[in-house]
């Protein structure tokens, strides 16, 4: 099999019809315990100021970001998925700078998020995007992991 093409790539906000795929797709890339179950992915993505995007590839989800614009000018990444396929092609990138966009047009100032203090590869990502570690949220998953909260400021 070729590697994907980034080219042939396209984002858009989500779809409801989109909501299975985003399941499994969330559930091929964490485990069971850190993988959002169905109803609580469904909560999320009905929460206010709620928004979702999504990548595609030759009309398959291919990844999708969710995040929420919260109050006091906070807003916050609550999980970014790419498929292994598609790893390491800027696709995780791009989805942060589409949701950095949308923050900034709700006058966010601040974004939050949680990752498993051992998703080593995930913190160095985020370490580039710009977020700094803030502090470890024991017992954060399901499993009973730690996670560590990141923060990154806008520039306005």
């Amino acid at each position: 099999m070729s590697s994907p093409d980034p080219a042939s790539v396209s984002f858009r906000p989500y779809a409801p019809s989109d909501f299975n795929v985003i399941c499994q797709l969330d559930r091929l890339c964490f485990p069971v315990g850190i993988a959002y179950p169905p109803e609580e992915m469904a909560f999320g993505l009905i929460q206010p100021g709620a928004f979702c995007l999504v990548a595609e590839s030759s009309g398959r989800v291919v990844a999708f970001l969710l995040a929420c614009v919260e109050r006091r000018q906070r807003g916050h990444i609550i999980t970014i998925d790419i498929h292994p396929d598609f790893r390491r092609l800027g696709l995780g990138a791009r989805l942060m700078q589409l949701a950095d966009a949308h923050f900034r047009e709700h006058g966010v100032a601040r974004v939050l998020l949680e990752v498993a203090c051992e998703n080593t590869s995930a913190i160095r990502f985020y370490e580039k995007l710009g977020f700094t570690e803030q502090r470890v949220l024991p017992n954060y998953y399901r499993t009973g992991a730690d996670a560590l909260q990141m923060k990154k400021q806008l520039d306005g």
